[in-house]
């Protein structure tokens, strides 16, 4: 007979993770005490501002919300224990194990939906918001089968009209020249404007601008000024962005929603002060005045004999 194995075996290791164990719960406890998020008695905050003015009719809709939604899952799951206890007393089978296999699935979901309602009633917003968003998708959802038989009808439908419908006219540019130097073309535009007789009236009443001082040498430069407080058109600092506000007066000029007078060319004044006694009748309108006009090329939307040619 051997002599028997004690039993006796070290506790250094034991006593070790007591000591660490025990000095982390008083750490714990110690914090415990500092911590702010202790539950507190009053009635939580439900995160609406006091000043918003449907407050009362907010609060009042998320309280009836909140007790629908509790009286849904309590109907789900009496419904769902009278299914397990109906089912497991006309069935005695594997028939009635499904069926309360089922019971037992719907009554899981309907714990789950209450889980989901309290996390969600902690802050009525959230709750609002969540529901808005559940509503917004079974709409979206809803309507994807109708959408799916419109949407081949109207592609059916776009290629017929691509077909028969007649090419639409492209979209007016810019000339390059008026897009090199913006602020210089507005400039030869407030010059020729100041040849006509309202011209530079037209462009004030067009902008909702302050007059604007003839005698001025730099017309040009304050009325961009203020069609850039006018329209918005500032830099940084509210630095009124004059690149930004001469495009903006050309693309209205280009596409035709700025109506401008001609500019008549000095040789048909000259023959009209020559005679003025003598009355001319004309056989169609004057052309308006058009951007192409401010530069070199002689075409029959320029107005006026020689075109000033504003270089790059």
């Amino acid at each position: 007979v051997g002599k028997p194995v004690s039993k006796r075996v070290t506790v250094r290791l034991r006593h070790k993770i007591q000591k660490s164990s025990s000095a982390k719960q008083k750490k714990e406890r110690r914090s415990a005490k500092k911590d702010v998020t202790w539950t507190s008695r009053l009635k939580k905050d439900p995160g609406i501002p006091k000043s918003f003015p449907f407050r009362d009719q907010v609060l009042a809709e998320v309280e009836d919300t909140k007790r629908r939604r509790e009286e849904e899952q309590m109907a789900k799951r009496d419904a769902a224990k009278a299914r397990r206890a109906g089912t497991a007393v006309e069935d005695a089978g594997m028939g009635s194990a499904g069926a309360a296999a089922n019971g037992i699935v719907d009554g899981e979901d309907a714990e789950d939906g209450d889980e989901e309602m309290e996390d969600k009633g902690g802050n009525p917003m959230a709750a609002l918001l969540a529901s808005a968003q559940a509503r917004a998708q079974d709409f979206g959802t809803d309507d994807e089968e109708d959408d799916e038989g419109e949407d081949a009808d109207d592609a059916w439908n776009g290629i017929d009209d691509t077909i028969s419908a007649p090419t639409q006219p492209t979209k007016k540019t810019l000339p390059p020249q008026a897009l090199a130097d913006p602020i210089k073309t507005v400039s030869t535009l407030m010059e020729r404007m100041r040849e006509t007789q309202d011209g530079i009236q037209r462009l004030i009443d067009y902008y909702q601008t302050p007059p604007l001082i003839a005698a001025s040498t730099d017309v040009a430069t304050r009325f961009l000024v203020e069609v850039a407080w006018k329209r918005g058109r500032l830099g940084r600092g509210g630095v009124p962005n004059l690149h930004s506000a001469a495009m903006l007066v050309l693309n209205d000029l280009n596409e035709e929603r700025l109506k401008l007078p001609e500019v008549k060319s000095t040789k048909k004044s000259n023959a009209v002060a020559a005679g003025k006694d003598d009355i001319t009748i004309v056989q169609t309108m004057a052309e308006p005045f058009r951007l192409e006009g401010l530069f070199g090329g002689k075409n029959k939307s320029a107005v006026g004999g020689e075109a000033m040619e504003v270089g790059t």
